[in-house]
């Protein structure tokens, strides 16, 4: 059995380095880097050691410093970071059985310290009938056994080679079986093995930290029921509750959003919260607001903040996405990997996510996230191809998923917008209005969702309705406002308010600023200014963009990114009308 040889024999300086290399491999291995809190204890533990801890850490400080447990923490009544570093033997075990070694990290039962162990070369690859040799394990008998005669070389029986073949064979048929698993698992869409789909995040909600005076108390209850009410609403993330501010259900939540409330001698009231990420315990995103007496205690002003929170491509969905760029698994990270794509007009991994889009409803059949998401990558594929057998194919699967997201969860924002959005496609207005009135209903803090039923209703000829809620869109989250914020752009520019039409579309950030919308937009208000040369230039790049020749009609170019015949023609209208093109030659 492999022994820890003591640490103290070797040279200090010399463990030091051994122990900061090997925990720099560890934290790089998929093992380590799947498990957050345990990597977070394992370096916690090892930087007490290199920090010259000449004994092993308490376990309040391993709780407090390292497992994100609040500072009433009493270690003799809760074993939590007993377990855990129960489980970080465990996995360091687990890591180590799988890797080759002649140095590795190990903390000894009954102790916190990490401690190196030596070998002096790996351990070679051994028949299952040759009896265990631990030879290779530096220990004080070994060095003693050095000293004994060799035992004389005996030569290999003839049965050895037949032993031989027999290894060979169980190897190759192990690779084949390797092989055809990892086929089996990557390829094509019918795989056969799938996965639990990854769950969404937990979000910890600690109660707002408030003074003792009633009127306190009544504010943090209210802020602290908006908050919760507006976050339960969306998809993409699950709400656990916490009794005290800080504290941590163990093992549990993701994300814990801290909030405080103070009270000033004016009247207002500053608001303030924290987004913490529980694995390493850092502060991923704070806000802090100071409101009048007049905005409380509806707290209106936080609906923002909720929005940019929680939302399709929120904080916690970005912050997952850029720990985590390249997974596709089923479940929340091919959600969270299909909103990127959206917001960022990127459809480099169109086809990962349409394939991972696919594998979480094989999994969960019922999901009307996912199958919404799909809807809306097959609508995707059907607007470019709209007049082609390929795109009524698309067409048809989508609105099929959009059905089935609806029948599914009738009661859910992400099924009644999903055949919202496929009634629009249809052309059925009162169909799509009243879907997408019930799914707002549900889910009034979602930015996306309000941007897209403004679009549609104006396309529907409910002009009012449309613009409040395209105004409401870009009031809770301007960061990726996309087509809404263009669309209001051109019904302001339609009604004569150039400047503030100019306002929205200089405010616009990249990649927005880059669609075929926004320029055909910025020419009309551009020229309507009096920038016609500058509105002129901008319709030679949409010109590119879309490659169409420098003689096509605005129908043309338009009809590459618009499909509603009715927004097409007011479009083309508007770009004549402002001198962008020519005016239209009578026939």
């Amino acid at each position: 059995m492999d022994q820890a040889k003591t640490n103290e024999t070797q040279d200090p300086g010399e463990v030091d380095r051994i122990i900061a290399e090997e925990l720099e491999r560890l934290l790089d291995s998929p093992m380590f880097t799947r498990s957050p809190v345990l990597s977070r204890l394992l370096q916690f533990l090892v930087e007490h050691r290199l920090r010259g801890g000449r004994s092993s850490p308490k376990a309040y400080a391993i709780a407090t410093e390292a497992l994100g447990r609040s500072e009433d923490f009493d270690p003799a009544v809760d074993s939590y970071p007993r377990v855990m570093v129960g489980r970080l033997r465990s996995l360091l075990d687990r890591y180590y059985a799988d890797t080759p070694w002649v140095h590795r990290l190990r903390v000894p039962q009954g102790s916190y310290e990490v401690v190196v162990q030596y070998r002096s070369a790996p351990p070679a690859a051994r028949a299952g009938d040759e009896p265990a040799d631990d030879g290779d394990v530096k220990t004080a008998a070994a060095s003693a056994a050095a000293v004994r005669p060799a035992a004389p070389t005996v030569a290999p029986r003839p049965r050895d080679r037949g032993a031989r073949f027999g290894r060979w064979l169980v190897a190759l048929v192990l690779l084949a079986l390797a092989l055809f698993t990892l086929w089996a698992l990557r390829g094509g869409s019918d795989r056969l093995f799938v996965g639990d789909p990854v769950p969404v995040p937990l979000l910890e909600v600690s109660a707002p930290v408030a003074g003792s005076l009633p009127e306190s108390r009544a504010l943090a209850r209210a802020l602290d029921g908006k908050l919760r009410d507006g976050l339960r609403r969306f998809d993409l993330i699950d709400l656990l509750s916490s009794k005290a501010p800080g504290s941590t259900v163990a093992g549990t939540s993701d994300y814990r959003l801290d909030t405080s409330l103070v009270r000033t001698v004016e009247g207002n009231t500053d608001v303030t919260l924290v987004l913490n990420r529980v694995a390493d315990q850092r502060a991923i995103w704070s806000q802090q607001l100071r409101l009048t007496q007049d905005e409380t205690p509806e707290f209106t002003a936080i609906e923002p903040l909720i929005a940019q929170l929680a939302g399709d491509y929120g904080v916690i969905v970005r912050d997952q996405v850029q720990r985590q760029p390249d997974n596709f698994s089923p479940g929340y990270p091919c959600l969270a990997q299909f909103n990127r794509m959206r917001q960022m007009r990127n459809v480099t991994n169109a086809k990962q996510v349409d394939t991972c889009l696919r594998a979480t409803i094989k999994a969960t059949p019922r999901d009307p996230v996912a199958l919404t998401a799909l809807s809306l990558v097959r609508f995707g594929d059907w607007q470019p191809q709209r007049m082609t057998p390929t795109g009524r194919e698309a067409f048809a699967e989508a609105r099929a998923l959009a059905q089935r997201s609806y029948e599914n969860s009738p009661n859910s924002s992400a099924g009644l917008f999903a055949m919202a959005r496929a009634n629009f496609y249809s052309g059925n207005c009162a169909g799509g209005n009243a879907m997408g009135d019930g799914a707002i209903a549900l889910n009034p803090y979602d930015a996306d969702m309000s941007g897209f039923l403004g679009l549609f209703k104006l396309t529907c000829g409910h002009g009012p309705e449309g613009e409040a809620l395209l105004r409401r869109s870009l009031q809770l989250d301007s960061s990726y406002p996309g087509v809404p914020a263009v669309t209001l752009a051109f019904t302001l520019s339609q009604r004569g308010e150039q400047e503030e039409a100019r306002a929205i579309l200089d405010n616009m950030p990249s990649p927005s600023n880059m669609e075929p919308q926004y320029m055909m937009v910025r020419a009309i208000v551009q020229a309507r200014q009096g920038q016609v040369a500058e509105a002129r230039a901008q319709w030679q790049r949409l010109l590119a963009y879309t490659r169409q020749p420098a003689d096509a009609t605005p129908e043309q170019v338009v009809s590459r990114f618009i499909i509603t015949p009715v927004v097409i023609q007011r479009a083309s209208a508007a770009l004549r009308e402002s001198g962008v093109v020519p005016p239209k030659t009578a026939p």
